[in-house]
């Protein structure tokens, strides 16, 4: 756009003049520039290059070799509520040991500090998941695929042990259906760069519905951060991954944050070390209730029991 007239002239001979004073009160001061060193992290350095499919390729051989995994020192965390509430209900954490094998088989028994006896032992299977709680004799039974539960007398609740095998050991990441679709982007933040998978599906229309998102810190290409979605594109769970170890060629976190907001709770893991599988025949996944354990059918919240 062309400046005219009288005003236009004024515009210019203030902006020249402007210039020029800055201009002179620069050399004036003896400034001159100079180069300023700025930290780089060492990740960042050691940042590696990779190509989507060489990402996909190293994800697949994790999912097609890990078949089993376990730790016999864990300590647990474990948060209830809402962060958006701005008030967690954080219960003392405890040790533990862990048992995982593919598909869809977890055993965790979480310990008294002082005692070492058993306070809650959880095992799920496929569809179905058990937990005995000593103190009430108390063995529970219920299914993955319920969204919510309630038991009489307390709060609902929707933790299931399922939601930590897939935090620890999840499906691959490539997609596996023709309306399935995945993009590569870069990040970086002050402390690494990442690689970010992120992995849609197609609804037919103009619209893609998020599925998983994998950040990949590419100073080792581990998987650092894991996030979840809903059909609704609600975030479902975020888990965040650290402290790497090498064992057995390949590289596991030692530190395990798990975060599910619809289901208001957290869960953090601290694991000292992991083997890689292991022998874990499947009856180690079997959970049967004491003697004179009192049975509960966990039921979904809002249905009768006649449903």
């Amino acid at each position: 756009m062309r400046i005219t007239g009288e005003r236009g002239r004024q515009r210019i001979i203030r902006a020249g003049l402007a210039t020029l004073l800055l201009g002179l009160l620069v050399m004036g001061s003896g400034c001159v520039k100079r180069t300023v060193n700025v930290p780089v992290s060492a990740r960042i350095r050691e940042a590696k290059t990779a190509t989507l499919e060489e990402l996909l390729s190293q994800l697949d051989g994790y999912t097609n070799k890990i078949l089993s995994l376990s730790s016999a020192s864990v300590r647990v965390t474990f948060s209830s509520g809402r962060l958006d509430a701005g008030k967690l209900q954080e219960y003392r954490s405890a040790p533990a040991y862990i048992l995982l094998k593919r598909p869809d088989m977890i055993r965790l028994n979480v310990q008294n500090p002082l005692t070492k006896t058993t306070i809650v032992e959880l095992v799920s299977r496929g569809e179905e998941f058990f937990v005995w709680y000593p103190r009430e004799n108390k063995f529970f039974t219920g299914r993955n695929d319920v969204k919510e539960f309630e038991v009489e007398g307390q709060p609902a609740f929707s933790a299931r042990p399922i939601h930590l095998f897939e935090a620890i050991l999840p499906r691959n990441v490539a997609p596996e259906a023709p309306e399935e679709r995945i993009a590569l982007t870069e990040e970086q933040d002050a402390s690494t760069k990442y690689y970010v998978l992120m992995l849609f599906h197609e609804t037919g229309g103009p619209r893609m519905t998020p599925v998983r998102r994998l950040w990949i810190d590419r100073s080792n290409l581990a998987v650092a951060r894991m996030e979840t979605f809903a059909e609704d594109g609600a975030r479902t769970s975020t888990v965040d991954y650290s402290d790497f170890v090498e064992t057995d060629g390949f590289i596991l976190p030692l530190a395990v944050r798990m975060e599910r907001p619809a289901d208001r709770y957290l869960l953090s893991l601290q694991f000292k070390a992991w083997r890689v599988n292991p022998d874990l025949p499947d009856s180690a996944f079997v959970l049967t209730p004491p003697d004179g354990a009192q049975h509960v059918v966990l039921k979904e919240r809002g249905r009768s029991q006649n449903n």
